[in-house]
Formats: structure tokens, C-alpha cells, sequence
């Protein structure tokens, strides 16, 4: 996992000027919310959410939320949106490719492979996670980002989200809420990495608009981990009348990796640089294509707002990988509508507020797999149709009780249908059986959710919730990516209860949430043997017994400098602390084993020094006491690490920007990421750790014009 820094204070980037105190978490930034409606409004529109309405919505939820504003990471080199999360707890992302994440909140996906599972994942209010059940984090380039909202577990319900790790919704700029103008920027560094951005935005009053493309090339840390990234995204705003807006939005990307492979423990810490001679070979490599259309209105009247979206999305992708699984090439269609109406009420002289909703989603995907002969391909091996549905029904009510107690009441309703339809089958090997690999299965559930919310005064709140949380798998899960037959999996159900706290206080600033997951059926990932043993493939299964998720996600800032006389900039020591216990409930295999994939506990912090708006300079860490058990059996567990960072920063003047920073100074060697197994004492093939990027250095600069 990439260490990656925070570079600049939201209340600069918003013109506020007296010292504040920073973090992902929604406590923090409340402070920071108090001072931009003193020196400025926001601007905003129906269509597009400013910064501050974000906030103020956020803070409405009883439960543990998240806030990312774009310059709490756009001065840093921030691949890809894992990256720009490090800071939000509860969070935990690590590097398995160049620009691939794996992201878990509370122990969501704790190892599914390269198609992620867990997480709902919007663009401004539209889903962009597929109907299929999982989510490609490649399709979201950090450059085009306002801001982010993190929905931890059923607090995503405000976007119909049940899954056990919640929603996150990008937000991207728009004329409406960015300067006018446009910004060439321009970053290089280590590994031959270079990356340069272009953007621009206006407003006309009727018409906005707002557009981006980004180009990244790098050889890599590794042997065979070349990047050939470009990503265009842009959007127009029209309002209709004063009360009526739309907006289209436009992404087209082109991402294309190289593989470099997992390592034996010994290979991965030794020679972290290398890759296996069979991923050359065989040219390993992940080429993603999307493109994609869709469209939100808003239409607001007195005392109700309604919402329509519409969407259409083609990906292609070109995977290949080892022999034994071959080059799966994929072609998908996808198109969705969702509609929500929200509007309030009075009730015993409080306002009463409610929404209700509707997504629907489904796809067709035509799915072959060629045999891989050098990195070519040969014959077809299998093609299957995949088709599937996703219905999402929703609905919560916020009552105020009194003028200091809120209580939220909410349901959704889940309607999956997963098909997959052999249309030709080989045997994967001469001689081997031909499996029909057909199959079909539909889920839908009801899961609740009340929540209590305590605000006994502007700047600190409390709360507590219980809520029900359902997951169907996705076809990835049910087909093994489309190495094996299709098999029928159980829906993932959880329950989870929740406390926690949020605010601010003087110099101090918190984000703090302990909560337990009591999940039934959980998708575990292991690898199944492959030809001859001497590969392997991932394999979903449901746990045998009950799994347990808790943990204690706790963020606090402190301004070291609060309250002095003659303070020209701001000190602050950011604190992140995100604590993970993640087992099995008697189960009969594993009994109260550890879940592999993700550590038990991540500390992040960074001390950092802003001299107003002119410059700044940080110091930052993460620290990993012990890493993530490899196998469900805990036979073996990564060992710990300490990564060191510096970032630094200077504003020329209003316009240009130059910034840097230096990661692993230490260049330590470290296991950044484990492909989970059964037991890997019984395993032949012990090549399932990923090693994490030695020391590295980038610069950038940005012009304004």
C-alpha cells in the first residue's frame, strides 16, 4: 500500500483564515463548516452538491460517516481512490496492482481479487457499481474529485446501500461549484512515472460546464508493471427554469496494467522488484475500456424534491493471465434508471423529513475465455452469457423528537437476479471434462435500520444504531471469474449496532465509532487448485458457520499551535486509528480463527505545518503491528511494518502551485497485500504475497489560468 499524505486545508481552498483541525472523518470538518459560512457561502446547485451542503447533510446520520475534500490529497501523487482514503477510518486499502485497490470498510471484500465486492459506489448520486454486484475502482480518476462521502455499513441506506461495508459517492466538480477557468498540471517521479491533467470549467448561468483528461505512464516498482492510463470525464449543467435543472455526465476511459504477479514470502521480501518469469511470458495484464452516459434531473418544489437519473455504460476488458485460466475478453451493457422523491413536513413544531426511492439496474455481458499461448490468444475455451438485475427499494424518515434528539427509521429491499448461460465449452485441457457452466439464482430481502442521533450542541454529537444488512453475491463470485462451473452461493446477512461520537472542542477534533457485525453466510475468497497444481484460481464459498466483524474506527486532530498570539500558520497531528477484529463464530473448520486479508491494527498519522497559504511541510506514518493472516487456518501472518513519508508544498502565487513528496524513505520491504487460502501450510503453491513499492519521490506543479 502506497503511503499517501493529505496536502492542503480545506479552509484555504475555501477562503477561510483563522487555524483549523483536519480529518477524514465528518467531526473534524465540522469545525471547518463553522468558519465557511462566517467568510463565504458555497456555491451550489440542485444538481450538484457543494462541499458545505455535504457536510450538513452528513451530519444528519446517526452513524459512523466520512468527508474527503480533493485537497486533503490533490497535492500528492494519488493514483487511484484508495489512496485518497488513508485518512478515513475505519478504511483500509492496500495496493495489489499498479492503480488496482482493494478497499474494505469494517471488513467488507476482505479478499475478493480485482472485481470488488462490498461497497456501493456512486458518481454523484448515480451508481456506478455494476449490476453484477461488484464495483471496478479503476473507473474513478482522483484528478476529477470535489469531494468524497464515506457511508459506513447500512449508514449508506440514504443511497438504498445494504452491503456490510456501506456506499461512498464521489462528487466531481462542476461549473457550478469550481472556479472558472482552467488548470494544466504536470507530476513526475520514480519508476519512470509521469502524469499530466487538464481541466476546465464555466458558468453562464444557464449553462455550466465542467471537463477533465488525465494520461498516467509508469514502468512500475516491479518487473512487468507498466500503467498506460487515459481518463476523460466531463459534465453540463442546464437549468431549465429556478426550480429545474439537468445534467449530463460523460466518462471514457482507457486503463491498461501489466501484471506482475504475487511472490513466495521468501521471493516477495527478499527481491520485492522481481516478477515471476511466467507473468512475462505469458503477458499478464489487466486492459479495462469504459465508456459512459447518464443523466440527473432535480426538479424542487415548495416542500418535496424529486430526482430522476438515467444511465448507460460498455466496458470491454482484456485479462489474461495464466495458462491454467487462460484470457478472459469481455464486452458488458449496462443501463439504469433510479428516481427518488424527498420532501418534509411539520410535526409538534419540528420539521419532519423523508425519502423514498428507487434503482434499478441490469446487464448483459457477453464473457469468453481464450487459451493463453504467450500472451496470445488461441482457441476459445468457454463463452457465457451473463445477464443481471438489481432492484433497490428505500425509504427512511428522520423525526425530530426534540430540539437537541433526531431518530431515523429506514428499510430497503433487494431484488438480484444472477444468470449465466453456456453458449460453447472446451475442455480447459486436452482430454480434461467439458462442464456446462449454466446456472441461474434470484435474492431479495427486507433489512431495517433505526438509528438515534444526539446533538447536545452545534459542535458535538452522539449516536447509536442497529441495522440490517444484505448482500447477494456477484457473478464473478458464482463463476470464479469463469475458471470454474457456476456455483450457487448463499446472500451475505449481517446485523450490526453501533456508538459513536463526532465533533470538535477547542484544539481537539474527533471521529470515533466502535461497532459489532454479527454475519451470516459470509463470502470467503480461497484459491482452488489449478492445472497440474501449479496454479491457482479464486474460488467464493459461504462460511460454514457465523463470522463476527468489530472494531473501534477513531480519528483525532489537534491544532498544536490553537490559541497562540502572533500565529502565522497552523500546526497540526493528525490521528488515525483503525483496530479490526474480524473471526469466525465456531465455525467447524475454523472455529474463532482470525478472517484473512486485512491487519488487525492500522495506525496513520502525519505531523504537519501550514504557513498560512504560502507553504506547508508534513510528516507522516504508517504503521502496521502485525499484517493480515494469509490463511483461514492462521498458519501464517505477514509480519508488521513502519512506513515513513515527508510532503511538502509551496504557492508561488495565486495561480501556480508546486508540491512534492517522498514515500518509504526508510525503504523498507513489506507485504502490501495476501491472496487468501485455506491453509497455506497444505498449499503447493505458496506464491500469494504481493510486496509493497520500496522508497519513491514525485513532484508536480499546477498552473491556473
Amino acid at each position: 500500500m502506497k503511503n499517501r499524505t493529505t496536502a492542503a486545508l480545506i479552509a484555504m481552498a475555501l477562503g477561510a483564515q483563522s487555524s483549523v483541525v483536519l480529518a477524514a472523518g465528518l467531526g473534524q470538518h465540522s469545525q471547518v463548516l463553522e468558519e465557511v459560512v462566517v467568510t463565504a457561502e458555497q456555491k451550489g446547485s440542485l444538481t450538484a452538491v457543494s462541499e458545505q451542503a455535504s457536510i450538513e447533510n452528513l451530519k444528519k446520520i446517526p452513524g459512523g460517516v466520512g468527508f474527503v475534500a480533493a485537497d486533503d490529497f490533490l497535492d500528492n501523487f494519488t493514483q487511484s481512490i484508495g489512496d485518497t482514503l488513508v485518512f478515513t477510518p475505519g478504511v483500509f486499502a492496500d495496493t495489489s496492482a499498479q492503480r488496482e485497490n482493494r478497499i474494505s470498510i469494517r471488513g467488507s471484500g476482505l479478499n475478493a481479487t480485482f472485481e470488488r465486492r462490498g461497497l456501493t459506489v456512486l458518481r454523484d448520486g448515480v451508481p456506478i457499481s455494476r449490476a453484477s454486484g461488484i464495483t471496478e475502482f479503476q473507473e474513478i480518476d482522483p484528478l476529477s474529485i470535489q469531494h468524497i462521502e464515506v457511508f459506513k455499513g447500512a449508514n449508506g441506506l440514504r443511497y438504498g446501500s445494504s452491503s456490510l461495508g456501506g456506499a461512498i459517492n464521489i462528487v466531481t466538480p462542476t461549473g457550478k461549484t469550481r472556479k472558472a477557468g482552467t488548470t494544466v498540471r504536470v507530476e513526475a517521479g520514480s519508476f519512470e512515472t509521469a502524469r499530466s491533467s487538464i481541466s476546465t470549467s464555466g458558468d453562464t448561468g444557464k449553462v455550466d460546464y465542467y471537463g477533465a483528461v488525465t494520461r498516467l505512464d509508469s514502468d512500475g516498482f516491479r518487473g512487468h508493471a507498466e500503467v498506460d492510463s487515459v481518463y476523460s470525464f466531463g459534465n453540463v449543467g442546464f437549468s431549465l427554469a429556478d426550480n429545474i435543472e439537468t445534467r449530463f455526465f460523460v466518462t471514457a476511459l482507457q486503463d491498461d496494467f501489466e501484471l506482475a504477479g504475487s511472490l513466495s514470502f521468501e521471493d516477495a521480501l527478499a527481491n520485492p522488484k522481481q516478477t515471476r518469469e511466467t507473468n512475462i511470458v505469458d503477458d499478464q495484464d489487466r486492459n479495462l475500456d469504459v465508456y459512459r452516459l447518464s443523466n440527473r434531473t432535480v426538479i424542487s418544489l415548495s416542500q418535496v424534491d424529486i430526482e430522476a437519473a438515467a444511465w448507460f455504460t460498455k466496458r470491454t476488458l482484456d485479462h489474461a493471465l495464466t495458462p491454467f485460466v487462460g484470457i478472459i475478453d469481455q464486452e458488458e451493457e449496462e443501463w439504469g434508471i433510479s428516481t427518488q422523491v424527498s420532501g418534509e413536513f411539520s410535526l409538534a413544531g419540528f420539521d419532519e423529513q423523508w425519502i423514498v426511492g428507487i434503482n434499478h439496474a441490469q446487464s448483459e455481458n457477453d464473457a469468453e475465455v481464450y487459451e493463453n499461448i504467450l500472451g496470445e490468444k488461441g482457441a476459445l475455451s468457454s463463452d457465457d452469457d451473463q445477464d443481471a438485475e438489481n432492484t433497490v427499494i428505500y425509504a427512511q424518515l428522520d423525526s425530530k423528537l426534540s430540539q437537541h434528539w433526531n431518530l431515523v427509521l429506514g428499510f430497503n429491499y433487494v431484488d438480484s437476479e444472477r444468470t449465466n448461460r453456456n453458449v460453447f465449452a472446451e475442455p480447459a485441457f486436452p482430454g480434461g471434462p467439458v462442464e456446462d457452466d449454466s446456472g441461474s439464482i434470484s435474492y431479495d430481502e427486507f433489512s431495517t435500520r433505526i438509528g438515534l442521533l444526539y446533538s447536545p450542541s452545534d459542535n458535538i454529537q452522539y449516536f447509536v444504531n442497529v441495522s440490517e444488512g444484505y448482500e447477494p453475491p456477484g457473478i464473478t463470485d458464482l463463476t470464479s471469474g469463469g475458471a470454474l462451473p457456476f456455483t450457487e452461493l448463499l446472500a451475505q446477512e449481517s446485523i450490526t449496532y453501533e456508538i459513536g461520537s463526532r465533533g470538535f472542542y477547542k484544539a481537539i477534533a474527533w471521529d470515533i465509532a466502535a461497532y459489532r457485525s454479527e454475519v451470516e453466510n459470509e463470502f470467503i475468497d480461497v484459491a482452488a487448485p489449478g492445472f497440474f497444481g501449479g496454479t491457482t484460481v479464486t474460488n467464493t464459498e459461504n462460511a460454514q458457520g457465523d463470522t463476527i466483524h468489530q472494531g473501534l474506527e477513531i480519528g483525532i486532530d489537534v491544532d498544536l499551535l490553537s490559541g497562540l498570539v502572533g500565529n502565522a500558520g497552523n500546526l497540526r497531528l493528525r490521528n488515525i486509528l483503525t483496530y479490526n477484529d474480524f473471526k469466525f463464530d465456531d465455525d467447524p473448520v475454523n472455529g474463532n480463527n482470525t478472517l484473512a486479508g486485512v491487519p488487525e491494527v492500522v495506525y496513520v498519522a502525519e505531523l504537519r505545518y501550514d504557513h498560512g497559504e504560502t507553504w506547508y511541510a508534513g510528516l507522516n506514518m504508517r504503521h502496521v503491528a502485525n499484517g493480515a493472516y494469509v490463511d483461514y487456518a492462521n498458519t501464517f501472518q505477514a509480519p508488521g511494518y513502519q512506513l515513513w513519508g515527508l510532503t511538502a508544498g509551496w504557492n508561488i502565487n495565486s495561480s501556480t502551485k508546486v508540491f512534492g513528496s517522498i514515500e518509504n524513505i526508510a525503504d523498507e520491504e513489506f507485504i502490501s497485500n495476501v491472496s487468501t487460502v485455506a491453509n497455506l501450510s497444505t498449499e503447493g503453491n505458496q506464491r500469494v504475497f504481493t510486496p509493497g513499492e520500496g522508497r519513491s519521490a514525485y513532484v508536480g506543479v499546477s498552473f491556473s489560468f
